[in-house]
């Protein structure tokens, strides 16, 4: 406020996962994804709408979920789950300054894998939010295979400044969703008519499913 003078655009972006099964996880584990994840946008969102309600002038919120808020995978339960909440928060939050018609507007953006070091965010994990020795997991050689799937996903995955330029078209079209990549929306699509069909979830995909690696590095 003091450099600028106001707030027209806040992102808020952050994002922590482990990959756990959903009973492994551990209170520590549960703090630190919800702190981040979820806590992150709820603070944001309190402090910096009521000064866009203030100045009423254009303003925008764009808070970063993950595709995975659209849908579940197996071993990534905390993730998930603040990710969904972070896309019903959005929606909640553009109905509430709709209905007080408000100049604030609010996107949400939802992406697949983009370049980022999301898989070691456990880099960034305070001291006092680390698991104990007794509590860490040793990689068995089929979840070693999937952080390998997975680190390879991300390492090829969207430029951040190509996802950038998603947010920045969509803040100007005043668009709600922004789904980086299309070509999941088949996925979603399935998971809400598994909804509305009331099926029972199924796995998106299986380790035994996942393709080599060596046949990943052909084909990218």
């Amino acid at each position: 406020m003091d450099t600028y003078g106001g707030v027209h655009l806040l992102c808020n972006n952050a994002g922590v996962a482990v990959g756990r099964l959903m009973w492994e996880c551990t209170l520590a584990d549960w703090e630190w994804i919800l702190g981040v994840n979820l806590w992150g946008v709820i603070h944001g969102i309190r402090n910096f709408v009521p000064i866009m309600l203030e100045q009423n002038t254009e303003a925008h919120v764009v808070n970063t979920a993950s595709i995975e808020g659209l849908w579940a995978r197996h071993r990534n339960g905390p993730y998930q789950v603040t990710k969904h909440a972070v896309v019903a928060l959005s929606e909640v939050l553009k109905l509430d300054l709709d209905f007080m018609e408000t100049k604030v507007g609010v996107s949400v953006l939802c992406p697949g894998a983009v370049n980022t070091q999301i898989i070691d965010s456990g880099r960034n994990r305070p001291a006092e939010l680390q698991n104990p020795p007794e509590e860490i997991l040793e990689l068995t050689p089929e979840m070693q295979k999937r952080i390998e799937f997975i680190r390879h996903t991300f390492a090829n995955g969207m430029s951040p400044a190509e996802c950038a330029d998603h947010v920045f078209k969509a803040v100007r079209d005043e668009k709600f969703y922004i789904i980086t990549h299309p070509e999941l929306k088949d996925r979603v699509k399935k998971r809400v008519d598994g909804i509305i069909n009331e099926r029972n979830p199924v796995p998106e995909f299986t380790i035994s499913t996942m393709p080599a690696l060596e046949s990943m590095e052909e084909r990218s």
